[in-house]
């Protein structure tokens, strides 16, 4: 039986392309930081902000031990959106506060002080405002670190994942106290 070259042509290249169905292509891998659970409660107004070099998709991370000023990005892992956009999403606050809250977010990083050892590190300046007339209630800072779990953007994904929670946590902690001492000034 013989082939034509033009049979043959077409068996390689149907071939090929049934290879490359579903193939990643080096394609990024995109991540979010994890399903959010339903809630029918009603939460407080966050609204994060960033600076330009923070709404980004890549996730970012320094050698220390190497060159503390040179910012890397991994090749294979991306941010499914910009990320002030995906920690506005998960830092909303439960409960109904007596005002707004605005995040800025000056750090969001993975650093690794070895080549085998890396920590992850989160920087917030959080403002409680007035629901009325957007008075300032009050500020706070809070820095974050973890070690993660390997070194690397898996073990990076999971240690924000861990710190997103920590800090929703513990912002949610300190409204609670702002709100007893905005019910306190409030009452004769």
């Amino acid at each position: 039986m013989t082939r034509s070259p033009g049979l043959i042509a077409i068996t390689l290249m149907a071939t090929v392309s049934a290879c490359s169905i579903g193939a990643n292509h080096g394609l990024p891998v995109r991540h979010d930081l994890g399903p959010m659970a339903i809630s029918m409660a009603q939460g407080t107004a966050v609204t994060l902000d960033a600076p330009v070099w923070l709404w980004d998709e890549r996730i970012r991370y320094r050698l220390l031990y190497e060159d503390a000023t040179v910012i890397r990005y991994y090749n294979s892992d991306r941010w499914e959106a910009p990320l002030p956009a995906l920690l506005e999403r998960r830092l909303t606050i439960n409960g109904k506060r007596p005002f707004t809250v605005q995040i800025k977010l000056t750090q969001f990083e993975q650093q690794f002080e070895t080549s085998n050892q890396a920590r992850v590190v989160m920087s917030l300046m959080v403002s409680a405002l007035a629901a009325r007339d957007y008075r300032l209630i009050a500020n706070r800072s809070f820095n974050l670190s973890q070690n993660t779990v390997s070194p690397d953007a898996a073990g990076a994904i999971a240690g924000f994942v861990t710190l997103t929670e920590q800090a929703k946590a513990d912002i949610q902690a300190w409204l609670e106290t702002l709100s007893d001492t905005e019910r306190a000034v409030r009452q004769p």
